[in-house]
């Protein structure tokens, strides 16, 4: 389906100048692009993906600092590449590589308007709760749904790039007049972030599963069924949304902005069987992002002081109840 029919000309026309300005600004790394098809093909050995990544330095670090860490939990150190596609599998491999040269090169200056790492944080959780939902319902690999569910949002981030002013603009309505994040997005750009990301990964040579769900995951209509990767990410991202997971950069955290649609049972057993719950995976995405940017995000610090001062205001009211 082709997801852009429904634009302007004028809207159509600010996509493709949008999309030019971020591939010629921001290129994605050569070594990113050929894992994505390495992973891709049935053919390719764990030994082709590792000679790759090799091939970047920065990028090996990050992949084995990642992989000999808590989020993964394994046992014995992981020393070399190889080894590291061997135990977590190619299309693992390939959603850090991804990621990681994604968040390098959408990397904007700091603004007040736009907490980058916590959007990041949000992102990561999506694929969080997307592997798992694809996990319960065995719709597509979990690898390919955590992947869809971290890059579903990466239009948000070239349009921040390319049209600071405009971008500007849908903060102020959201801010001063309380619209939601994309309504104002189409009032001012006349498109939304799904259009933008989507075109992004069709410049890079992502898998069509991959581009179709970054372009599908603002449905006109919620369905409640789950039978494809658009399906999954979509799901991922309204749970997150209601549940207010690391959300904050689009002003989601104000809960009468969250959304209150229903998920579906599938949906629902599957985010019921994560271990500690949904906000659990706030940590395991700080883990995951400060093995990936090298770095540790400045939001998580600002959360955990929020869930201190929450809980020491309910352990206030108990006492006054008792």
């Amino acid at each position: 389906m082709n997801h852009d029919v429904t634009l302007s000309y004028e809207a159509r026309d600010r996509l493709r100048i949008i999309v030019n300005r971020t591939t010629e600004l921001t290129p994605l790394k050569a070594v990113a692009t050929r894992a994505i098809q390495l992973a891709e093909d049935e053919r390719t050995a764990a030994m082709d993906l590792a000679t790759v990544i090799s091939s970047d330095q920065a990028l090996t670090s990050k992949l084995l600092r990642l992989s000999n860490s808590a989020y993964y939990g394994y046992a014995r150190r992981i020393s070399n590449v190889r080894e590291a596609v061997i135990l977590l599998g190619m299309r693992t491999v390939r959603s850090v590589a991804i990621a990681s040269a994604i968040i390098d090169a959408l990397r904007a200056p700091d603004s007040e308007e736009f907490d980058q790492d916590l959007f990041w944080a949000h992102s990561v959780c999506v694929g969080l709760v997307a592997e798992a939902i694809a996990r319960e319902t065995r719709v597509v690999r979990p690898e390919d749904a955590f992947t869809a569910g971290v890059l579903h949002d990466i239009g948000k981030l070239a349009m921040m790039l390319c049209e600071p002013v405009l971008f500007n603009d849908v903060i102020d309505l959201v801010v001063s007049e309380g619209m939601r994040y994309r309504d104002a997005e189409v009032r001012v750009f006349g498109l939304g972030h799904e259009h933008v990301g989507g075109r992004l990964a069709q410049r890079w040579k992502f898998p069509e599963q991959l581009v179709s769900s970054i372009k599908a995951h603002h449905p006109p209509h919620q369905g409640r069924s789950i039978e494809t990767l658009d399906d999954v990410v979509t799901s991922a991202n309204l749970a997150c949304n209601r549940e207010g997971l690391a959300c904050g950069f689009d002003y989601t955290q104000v809960a009468e902005r969250r959304p209150i649609e229903a998920l579906s049972p599938r949906v629902e057993e599957a985010i019921d069987r994560i271990p500690g719950g949904m906000r659990t995976l706030e940590e395991k995405a700080r883990a995951f992002l400060v093995h990936v940017t090298a770095r540790a995000p400045r939001w998580y610090s600002s959360l955990r002081a929020l869930d201190d001062e929450e809980g020491e205001e309910a352990g206030a009211k108990d006492e006054e109840a008792a």
